[in-house]
């Protein structure tokens, strides 16, 4: 009998790459036959910012900025609700769940627990470390399994506190994954373990997954586009300038709505719109990690923002690919150009046996890999 899993990660944040690669972490093990659960750990800090409406968002001290929050969240109340409404049906009905729990309640009744994958070792989002996902919980272990996958942080470096933080909570897990080298580089000075990078759950699933919920976008003729999570005013200038070498349109997809009535933008789609966005794409223009990888997938000739701090999760997935000039300076006007997949899919593949041989060796299975 299959061991019970329980996965801890953001699956409730309304982005696009937080949900997508629960998701994909979920169906590889359950094509594998395991029985997945997603834990139910919905921490406030990552509810807050996606609420329909939250009157902590309407608070501001400078009172002209607060008339125009005010404006805002009026004039978009209509599009939060649809983006909302998408991503908790996604949630809901794609994701295995356990019922709602608080962080001192987490289930003791899994086999073993995956913390991964997203940034869920990032204070900054967390608001300082959050226990739960390095397996501080309430009960004693005995004997059950801790595993993290490709957890990650964003950073390029590691303050005393950090450190002294990390050499205690590593402790906690059999086995210890994450996703930027960066990152394993600087934890492995902290452990006696062995610190493995393997790919996100994205690229870590079968690309038939993806096939099986995308949703093909309404749009007939070609596009290029637009995926912005941190904006920069450039990206549309390359996207225009690719759009016009391709004959193409540009097609924008937000990460979060805006009043701002902008032309063939898109505020509220749904995780499976968005994947159908980017897999019938002429070109893609990015400064996301997750807008990257789905344009790999998908085999997207594509051309990513340099924008510094940030940059280090894409960077590293880049330089395993040999992809590093599609990462881009923002002053950059690229002339569009094909890329060669035969040779960026063999290695996919070569890091995708190496990611599945570190995630079920965790499991202490017998898999073929």
């Amino acid at each position: 009998m299959k061991k019970k899993i329980g996965i801890l990660t953001f699956h409730c944040a309304h982005n696009y790459g937080a949900v997508l690669q629960c998701y994909a972490l979920q169906e590889v093990l359950k094509c594998r036959g395991y029985n997945v659960k997603i834990i139910n750990y919905r921490p406030k800090y990552l509810l807050n910012q996606y609420k329909k409406f939250c009157f902590n968002r309407l608070i501001s001290r400078n009172p002209i900025r607060m008339v125009k929050i005010w404006i805002n969240e009026i004039m978009t109340i209509n599009k939060r609700k649809k983006r909302y409404e998408a991503f908790q049906t996604f949630i809901e009905t794609r994701l295995s769940l356990t019922p709602p729990v608080e962080g001192k309640n987490i289930p003791s009744s899994f086999d073993i627990y995956i913390m991964g994958s997203d940034q869920i070792w990032n204070p900054q989002i967390t608001k300082g470390f959050d226990s739960v996902y390095f397996g501080e919980f309430r009960f004693p272990k005995n004997g059950k399994k801790y595993i993290a996958y490709a957890a990650s942080m964003e950073t390029s470096s590691l303050n005393q506190e950090s450190k002294t933080f990390y050499s205690r909570v590593l402790k906690n897990f059999d086995a210890i994954s994450v996703r930027e080298n960066t990152f394993a580089q600087l934890l492995q000075s902290l452990t006696n373990k062995k610190i493995e990078t393997v790919l996100d759950p994205t690229l870590l699933a079968d690309p038939a997954i993806w096939d099986s919920i995308v949703k093909h976008p309404s749009i007939k003729e070609p596009y290029v586009l637009v995926y912005q999570v941190r904006r920069d005013k450039n990206t549309k200038r390359i996207a225009n300038n690719i759009a016009k070498q391709l004959h193409a349109k540009v097609i924008e997809i937000t990460a979060n709505v805006s009043c701002k009535l902008m032309r063939n933008t898109y505020q509220s789609c749904s995780p499976e719109e968005f994947l159908g966005w980017i897999k019938y794409a002429s070109c893609v223009i990015t400064t996301s990690f997750h807008g990257t990888a789905f344009s790999i997938i998908y085999n997207k000739s594509f051309y990513c923002l340099k924008l510094g701090k940030g940059d280090t999760r894409t960077a590293s997935l880049l330089q395993e690919l040999e992809l590093g000039n599609r990462m881009i300076e923002q002053t950059s006007s690229p002339k569009f150009q094909l890329i060669n997949y035969e040779y960026v899919n063999e290695k996919i593949m070569i890091l995708r046996k190496k990611s599945y041989q570190f995630l079920f060796s965790s499991l202490n299975t017998n898999e073929v890999i």
